[in-house]
Parts: structure tokens; C-alpha cells; sequence
């Protein structure tokens, strides 16, 4: 990892927009299909929210989950044991695979396997001897078994496109974060970490979302170059159209791509004035007539939305809720439990 991941708290919108766009989003004096007052003309204000060939859109999705149960502090691992990593296979090939270095999303599959869970179950009883690697290949997954000095049970799991280690305690699936030095859990297709004040954070797509009732709202930095309408295959005039409530811009989505262009109407005749996406399915806006800057935003056919200021320039979120700050030590100054749980 040759960057730390930022913490994307996402939280950028109001819970009313999570719960439900509508609300917070009023559907403008968007026209279903009619047409707006006028020709239309060119513009060059395009050009100036461009650099490069492109320009950074943030795009959003509202993913809903369920929370786990707070876990009792007994029951989370928060300690300073690590295992060491060996060297070699069973069979005295040399591990060339490197250590995952963020959560591994493909631990899916070792929880969708009951093959290797029933098998691990088995072993387990039978595999005490302590410092001792028990090597295993199930279905073409391989993976082995450690029971550490202190009586804790590890297991490595080497395939895909990077191996790890994992501990099962208190009735969970742990593995060590190194880039933030934190334990994390794996709970109904996710990692988790439980952090400070109660705050449950998900972890998906290299961050840690905060988890809002009912789910997080993920976010992501896309290039977008400029396309003209002509280049769109747009005919201006000709697509859905939506009208902002002070009547100043207008949101027409057109052409095979059901892409948008940004028009300005405060002269009465739409001015061209940037292109803000395509496979756009809804165009809403907020503002503009109750004292706050006009906002626009933009549902696309693959369940993002994308925010833009009056301007057609995409707007980032901003956190609503503080952070914790890393922490400069591996938590915990003290070993913690040995495990006792056997794997269910």
C-alpha cells in the first residue's frame, strides 16, 4: 500500500436523503419530456471545469445492511499477538505470495465453503501440538492451521491474490489491520470495526464507512472527459428535460447514452454549459428559491447518484462526523485472552 487509505466518512448528505432521496430532492419543474422555451445555444464555460482531459466526479450509492450485535468487550480481540508467517509450504515450497495488506474481501468464500468449515471443524480437535503448521487443500483452496503457544488458534488461507491470516474468537472471524492497527471482524459479508463512542465503521471498496441506520452510503472519485452534445449524439430540444425551481438552469438528458448537459437559463435561452454524465435515469435538484446555493443532483441507471453545484461542477461530501485519529501504537499494551472458541 503505497498511499494510507483515507477515512471516507460519506456522510454527506442528510439522513432525509438517505432514507430517501424525495425528500430532501424535490423533483424541480422537472417536465417528463416537454421542451424548454427557445433555441438552444453553445457556450464555452465548459472548457474552464476541465483540465487534462477530464475531471474528477464523485459518485455515490446508498448500500443497505444489517448492524451486528454490540459486542461485550470480552468478546473482541484487542491485543498485540501477531503469528509468524511461514516461509514455506507443507510440501516445502517457498511462499511466494505476499500478506494482505487490507481486509480481504475474498474471505466470502472460505464462509460460502462448507467443505473447508465442516474440515476445519474436524481438525480442529485433532491439530493441538503448539507452534505447529497443519497444512490443508480443500476444493483447491489451501490453507493452514496454527495453535500458538498461548493457546489461540490461526488460520491462513492462501489463495487469490493474496494470503492472510485470520483468528476465530468469540464466535467471529478476525484479521489484523496493519495500515490502521486495529482488529476487525468479518460479520454478514463484511469486515467490521467497532470504534470509539459506539461508532460501527464498514469496511468496502478500500475505506471505512461510518454505518448509518440501515446502512452506509459509499462514494467514489470517477473521470469524466467532456463530451459535447453533438459528440453524445444529442439533438438539443429533444430530450427529457428538467428545469431548476429559480428557473435559472436546465438539466436536459438526451441522446442514446441518456446523457446530461447543463444549460443556463437566465437569459431566457438555454446557454450550453457543461456535461455532467451519461446512463443518467433522474435529474433532482435542492435550493435555489429558499436562501441555499442551487444544488443538482443526478440518479444514474447503476444506483450512484452524483451531487453538482449550480455550476455543473461535481461536489465532494463532507464529513458530518469526527473521526478518530489512527492510533501510533497496536491497541492494547497487553495480550489479551487466550481463545477457547472452536469454529461453528
Amino acid at each position: 500500500m503505497t498511499t494510507k487509505r483515507l477515512v471516507c466518512l460519506a456522510a454527506c448528505l442528510s439522513v432525509a436523503l438517505l432514507a430517501g432521496a424525495g425528500r430532501l430532492y424535490a423533483e424541480g419543474r422537472g417536465d417528463g419530456g416537454s421542451r424548454g422555451g427557445g433555441g438552444f445555444t453553445g457556450g464555452n464555460r465548459e472548457e474552464s471545469n476541465f483540465s487534462g482531459g477530464g475531471r474528477s466526479v464523485f459518485r455515490m450509492q446508498n448500500i443497505s445492511m444489517s448492524r451486528p450485535e454490540r459486542l461485550e468487550p470480552a468478546r473482541i480481540v484487542n491485543d498485540n499477538r501477531r503469528i509468524e508467517e511461514p516461509s514455506r509450504f507443507g510440501n516445502g515450497e517457498q511462499i511466494r505470495a505476499r500478506s494482505a495488506r487490507i481486509p480481504p474481501a475474498h474471505h466470502a468464500e472460505i464462509m460460502h465453503n462448507d467443505g473447508i468449515l465442516r474440515s476445519i471443524g474436524h481438525e480442529q480437535g485433532a491439530e493441538r501440538a503448539r507452534g505447529r503448521y497443519y497444512w490443508h487443500e480443500n476444493g483447491g483452496r489451501r490453507y493452514a492451521h496454527y495453535f500458538d503457544s498461548a493457546g489461540i488458534d490461526w488460520y491462513g488461507f492462501y489463495f487469490g491474490p493474496a494470503f492472510y491470516w485470520t483468528r476465530y474468537y468469540g464466535d467471529h472471524w478476525w484479521w489484523y489491520d496493519p495500515g490502521y492497527a486495529r482488529w476487525v471482524f468479518w460479520w454478514n459479508g463484511y469486515w467490521w470495526w467497532q470504534g470509539p463512542g459506539g461508532m460501527d465503521y464498514v469496511y468496502r471498496d478500500n475505506n471505512y464507512y461510518p454505518y448509518e441506520e440501515g446502512g452506509i452510503t459509499v462514494q467514489k472519485s470517477t473521470t469524466v472527459a467532456p463530451v459535447s452534445p453533438a459528440e453524445a449524439g444529442a439533438v438539443p430540444g429533444e430530450g427529457k428535460q428538467w428545469t431548476s425551481p429559480d428557473l435559472q438552469r436546465m438539466v436536459e438528458v438526451t441522446g442514446s447514452q441518456d446523457a446530461a448537459f447543463l444549460y443556463d437559463r437566465s437569459t431566457g435561452k438555454p446557454v450550453y454549459m457543461n456535461y455532467l454524465g451519461r446512463d443518467v435515469a433522474k435529474v433532482r435538484f435542492s435550493g435555489g428559491v429558499t436562501g441555499q446555493p442551487l444544488q443538482i443532483l443526478l440518479d444514474f441507471k447503476d444506483d450512484t447518484y452524483a451531487l453538482f453545484d449550480e455550476d455543473g461542477k461535481s461536489v465532494q461530501p463532507q464529513p458530518e462526523v469526527s473521526v478518530p485519529p489512527l492510533p501510533t501504537l497496536p491497541p492494547g499494551s497487553a495480550p489479551g485472552p487466550a481463545s477457547t472458541d472452536t469454529v461453528k
